[in-house]
């Protein structure tokens, strides 16, 4: 009787054993998965604040590209004016010189067309702008008057010639005249010069033909 209470007590003590042993274990598993959930927490979080950080500086760098591309934008077209004033204080240097030439004297007397430039107008096809300076060196009480007529010498595309009486503009001069306007040349016309008539009131006409040269302005 004594043998069987005390193998009935050691096994209800190996049993009691046994369960504290999952009982434990069963807590250590579930403090374990407490544990894995607070860092899947914190790395979520960490996530979030990575992908916040990185549209910051995905923002930050498309500003900057912006930024960039309007200050090469803006730097090109300094530098592109920058170059026209030049020109353009080339230009009006070369001509205060030639009008200091004619109004002192220094050249020839005579009525006659000085400078002629033609450009093609690049924004409508078939344009042309010209510029036209007309000089006389005599000292004049009062300015010559009259009519300057411009008529552009050409052929048709068969090779029969053709006269366009492009324009007339008024004559006021006393030394220096210059005029400037836009011929219109149709498609089928190859121009090959230009005729320049200096018709003043009270003397005669003045007269020249110049070839048709179309200078490259970029």
């Amino acid at each position: 009787m004594a043998v069987i209470v005390v193998t009935v007590a050691g096994q209800w003590l190996y049993n009691q054993s046994s369960t504290a042993a999952q009982q434990q274990q069963l807590t250590d598993i579930e403090q374990q998965l407490t544990n894995l959930q607070q860092q899947r927490q914190m790395l979520r979080a960490d996530n979030q604040q990575l992908q916040q950080t990185n549209t910051t500086q995905q923002t930050q760098i498309t500003e900057l590209q912006q930024y960039l591309s309007l200050q090469q934008a803006t730097d090109q077209q300094l530098q592109m004016q920058l170059v026209e004033l030049q020109g353009k204080v080339i230009t009006l240097n070369k001509e205060l010189v030639f009008y200091q030439t004619v109004t002192q004297g220094n050249n020839s007397s005579k009525l006659q067309v000085r400078e002629l430039d033609l450009s093609a107008n690049k924004s409508q096809a078939g344009y042309y702008h010209y510029r036209l300076v007309i000089t006389q060196g005599k000292k004049l009480s009062k300015p010559l008057t009259g009519d300057v007529a411009i008529t552009v010498n050409g052929k048709t595309t068969d090779g029969t010639a053709k006269k366009i009486n492009a324009e007339n503009k008024s004559l006021q001069l006393r030394h220096v005249q210059v005029i400037e306007g836009q011929l219109k040349i149709a498609d089928n016309i190859e121009p090959i010069s230009i005729t320049i008539a200096i018709k003043p009131k009270k003397n005669k006409t003045v007269s020249q033909t110049l070839d048709w040269q179309i200078e490259d302005k970029h």
